[in-house]
């Protein structure tokens, strides 16, 4: 908590902490931020955005190894992620232990949901996610670089298709030419005809039972109105 509270720390979100009756409590301040949850209700996630994000979940998880904190307590849940401005802010548990790995393929199954099947560049991308971080000891380094890989192929191909006129890049544009993944990328056609599938009305991701529901849960029940001056999420460490 002291070096939580003695450093600011770009991409987390600001804590307080103290105790009552026994227990510690933790406030963090979400003025004006949006969770991922509420922001993609409404929009939907693309490939240039899951860069952006893979980016500063990396740039967060530098700067508290950097002082010599513990990414294992960094809360991956779409409710307790906050976006403002075109940025991203990661709350910091202090009472967590978790492996950041695995929440963060938790999280790839919400991009799956949220991504538009209409893009098949962000399609492409939210299913490549999802597939590398299954792997056991994953680098999440190598998997932002052949989706920036998978970015520049794109822009190459959209470059040609002005090239020219008449032809779009939709299938239905083509004659219903099948969809074909580029040379050296790891898209599977299966995966697209599961996603044709979705569209047509079944649901897209089974919620499962895991380590996050209970904390989803409880920090949902204890969401009240800001303490001092902080619109935020109170956390009752004791019953969490």
């Amino acid at each position: 908590m002291r070096m939580l509270e003695e450093n600011d720390m770009e991409g987390l979100l600001c804590l307080r902490g103290h105790g009552e009756e026994g227990t510690s409590m933790y406030e963090y301040d979400i003025s004006g931020k949006t969770s991922l949850k509420t922001r993609y209700k409404e929009i939907k996630i693309d490939m240039k955005e899951m860069i952006k994000f893979i980016t500063e979940l990396l740039n967060v998880i530098r700067e508290i190894n950097a002082h010599l904190l513990d990414a294992d307590h960094l809360l991956l849940d779409p409710e307790y992620i906050f976006w403002e401005d075109g940025a991203y802010y990661f709350c910091y548990y202090p009472g967590g232990g978790w492996n950041v790995w695995e929440a963060f393929h938790r999280l790839t199954e919400q991009f799956v949901q949220w991504t538009d099947f209409r893009d098949d560049a962000s399609v492409r991308t939210s299913f490549l996610l999802h597939k590398e971080t299954m792997k056991e000891n994953y680098s999440l380094h190598k998997i932002a670089r052949q989706i920036e890989a998978m970015q520049e192929e794109e822009v190459k191909k959209r470059r040609a298709g002005e090239e020219r006129p008449g032809q779009t890049g939709w299938p239905e544009d083509r004659g219903g030419e099948a969809l074909t993944a580029a040379p050296g990328s790891a898209y599977d056609t299966s995966e697209h005809d599961w996603i044709a599938k979705q569209e047509a009305g079944s649901s897209i991701m089974r919620e499962t039972e895991n380590m996050w529901r209970p904390v989803r849960d409880f920090l949902r029940r204890h969401k009240k109105p800001a303490w001092r001056d902080w619109d935020g999420i109170y956390i009752d460490e004791e019953e969490l």
